[in-house]
Order: structure tokens, then sequence, then C-alpha cells
């Protein structure tokens, strides 16, 4: 029988996997939002935090580029570069441009998604 082994003269049992104890997780909550367009998802995401209440002031925002197959997938959670993008600052737009992740239009629509999350108190200035 493969479910029992002796050793020193002592049989044992295997333990069945149903019987063992579930292990209690911890999950973590989140609320999202999320724009989209031919080309591009923007998905920004909160952190509830511990106090399952109020959630953590950053965001991270999953980027799909859907021009080409497979979609090419981004995760960005710096917010301090969010907001320079969104307010025109010219090297976080140099460096959206060098990164070619964006035409002119996605970044235009990427501004836009980003002033409607300031507006929702989403992401923050300051």
């Amino acid at each position: 029988m493969q479910d029992r082994i002796q050793i020193n003269g002592v049989w044992y049992v295997r333990e069945d996997i149903s019987q063992q104890e579930e292990k209690d997780i911890k999950v973590t909550y989140s609320k999202s939002c999320h724009y989209e367009n031919d080309d591009y998802v923007w998905e920004a995401t909160k952190l509830m935090k511990d106090d399952e209440i109020s959630y953590y002031p950053d965001i991270d925002i999953k980027f799909t580029d859907k021009r080409i197959k497979p979609w090419k997938e981004d995760y960005w959670d710096n917010n301090f570069w969010m907001v320079a993008v969104m307010n025109d600052d010219p090297d976080a737009i140099k460096e959206v441009r060098e990164s070619e992740s964006m035409c002119e239009q996605g970044i235009k629509e990427f501004k836009l998604f980003l002033k409607k999350l300031k507006e929702e108190e989403w992401l923050k200035t300051s």
C-alpha cells in the first residue's frame, strides 16, 4: 500500500490532505477604476488598509498596450511620476515618449485619466 510506511517496525499512515487544518490567509482588498480605448487600457487600483475602512493614499496603474499581440502590460506605482506626467513636466513627458509605450494621442488620454483620478481624489498632488 502506497499510503503507509514502516519506520523502525512502526507503521505510519500518510495524512489525508483533506484532514489537514486549513491555513488562515490574509486577503488584501482593493477598489479600481479604468479607462480603455482601442489601443490602451489604464486600470488604477487603491489598496485597502488593514482597518478595512480606509485606503492607502497612493495608487498603482496597470497599463496594457493593445496595439500589438501579444499585448504588453506594465505596472506603474510612482505617484510622483504620474503627477509629473499630468502636469506636463518635460522630463516625465520625455521619459514616456522615449519608452514608446504610448503614442501622442495615448499620452494625451493618459493625462486626462490622471486628471480624472485627481478630481476623484485618487491621485494626490501633494
